[in-house]
């Protein structure tokens, strides 16, 4: 089953939501929520796999409870304002649907899903990503017609620059085409976190913080913004 989350103030946009969804047998609604309080809690207790996010919401608003989440499930915009579709697009949603959200529209965003995770299947099968998870936990990392066996405790932080990642390691650097949230999704979750949006570090390779930075092995990584309120939880924990 497809576990799916409803953020939305509005009881009858959650409804409409419900009743398109009723069309697919695969999805389970785990939660409904009215804000971005309610939905990290929901978050916190559940495995979801699908967001249905409302932008125009009180006291946190859906871009913002978006950008402050350090793992983010896919995510389908629901919005009666256009204007949001860039800053939704900028991070990286599955789909902005605009209010009144018709079936025809709604079948299509479902359908972009499904595509997507095909698709992510297939290559994972024909072994095309840069990356693999192995049954002993380490990871296959592939530099040009290289393939490196890395333990993710080896890695002190990973640095994104567009559509490559640059893996810091204690004896070599490693340089591959893949997205950051691609290779993030491979890690552990015990042991990274993104601090920055071109930045992962082992949280356990920090030797020391601040509020603004983070210092590994005599590099000081930038915390981001929006990451700052997660970062400072997991390293003060």
């Amino acid at each position: 089953m497809i576990k799916c989350l409803i953020i939305d103030d509005e009881p009858l946009a959650r409804k409409l939501i419900k009743n398109h969804l009723e069309h697919f047998k695969q999805f389970e609604i785990v939660s409904e929520c009215e804000n971005a309080i309610e939905a990290s809690l929901a978050l916190q207790n559940n495995f979801i796999d699908l967001i249905f996010l409302d932008i125009q919401m009180p006291e946190i608003n859906g871009i913002d409870f978006l950008k402050s989440l350090t793992r983010k499930p896919k995510v389908i915009i629901t919005s009666a304002y256009k204007e949001f579709a860039i800053d939704g697009f900028d991070l990286d949603v599955l789909d902005f649907l605009l209010k009144p959200i018709t079936l025809d529209r709604f079948f299509k965003a479902i359908n972009k899903y499904f595509d997507t995770n095909l698709t992510r299947s297939f290559s994972n099968v024909q072994n095309n990503l840069a990356i693999d998870k192995l049954q002993d936990d380490d990871i296959l990392i592939k530099d040009n017609n290289k393939t490196f066996r890395i333990n993710p405790n080896d890695i002190l932080y990973i640095e994104g620059m567009r559509e490559y990642i640059k893996v810091y390691t204690k004896s070599e650097n490693i340089v591959t085409k893949t997205s950051l949230t691609r290779f993030y999704s491979q890690l552990p979750k015990r042991s990274f976190i993104r601090v920055h949006k071109s930045f992962i570090v082992n949280f356990k390779k920090v030797k020391s913080f601040t509020s603004i930075s983070v210092d590994i092995n005599e590099k000081k990584i930038p915390i981001g913004r929006s990451y700052k309120i997660a970062t400072l939880e997991v390293l003060n924990a």
